[in-house]
């Protein structure tokens, strides 16, 4: 995928998330329950890395364990509904770019957590781009826990299908594997918005980009990272790795 149709993606993703971020928030009160064991990976002191922070529920997991907790997004609609939430971390949630390098320090976390962000990211190069980056982050004898939506389920199979009929004729500049799934807004202008109420009509729709992975292929890109991968399995709808950084 070219770098200008994959910045564009990432843009458009930034703006689409802003867009519909209360809404969004709202379907995601809690955490997955079949997912909830991944705070195994964590210990007490551990400085934690959530990419892809979205409203920083994944804290619900970490509530008996005293951690380091840093969250970043491309959406600062999101960020700001996280700091509203979770005001005693809120100067642990930032907002990132979509492209380039993370800011970050190297072997920083003991733990970096991307819950639901990978299928969100286009174009091969920036797919091995991103998980590299996680590896600089992460510790020696630290773990990365990357889950991605199983989109080879029936319910996404003709969004897959109306991608490809659709490149077969030259008129979808997105990858073989790759799709458009929709997410509406119907929230009106009094939805909360962080500190801005009013800038989002409900009714909009955003068409986000994914791209359906397989366990192959993500074992094989965080592998390439340098991660040892320990487990690469579906749990429930998400396509769930975990990786760990030899000391």
């Amino acid at each position: 995928m070219k770098k200008e149709i994959v910045k564009k993606i990432l843009a458009e993703t930034e703006a689409g998330y802003d867009l519909v971020a209360g809404k969004f928030s709202g379907t995601r009160k809690n955490f997955w329950i079949d997912l909830e064991f991944i705070q195994e990976y964590v210990q007490a002191g551990d400085t934690v890395l959530d990419f892809g922070c979205g409203n920083g529920r994944l804290l619900e997991i970490f509530k008996e364990k005293k951690i380091k907790y840093f969250g970043v997004d491309v959406s600062q609609k999101l960020i700001d509904l996280a700091r509203v939430k979770y005001p005693e971390h809120a100067v642990d949630f930032q907002k990132i770019s979509g492209y380039g390098s993370l800011a970050l320090e190297d072997n920083f976390f003991n733990a970096v957590y991307s819950i639901a962000v990978f299928h969100h990211i286009p174009g091969e190069k920036r797919r091995k781009e991103l998980a590299r980056e996680l590896f600089r982050v992460t510790q020696p004898g630290g773990y990365v826990v990357v889950t991605v939506w199983n989109l080879w389920r029936e319910k996404y199979q003709k969004n897959i299908r109306q991608n490809r009929w659709r490149k077969f004729f030259g008129l979808s500049r997105l990858g073989w594997n790759d799709c458009l799934i929709s997410f509406k807004n119907n929230e009106g202008p009094a939805s909360t918005r962080g500190n801005d109420s009013s800038s989002t009509r409900g009714g909009e729709i955003f068409q986000r980009y994914h791209h359906a992975w397989t366990k192959k292929e993500l074992e094989k890109v965080f592998s390439k990272a340098g991660f040892l991968v320990e487990k690469c399995e579906v749990v429930g709808g998400n396509i769930l790795l975990i990786g760990r950084r030899e000391k």
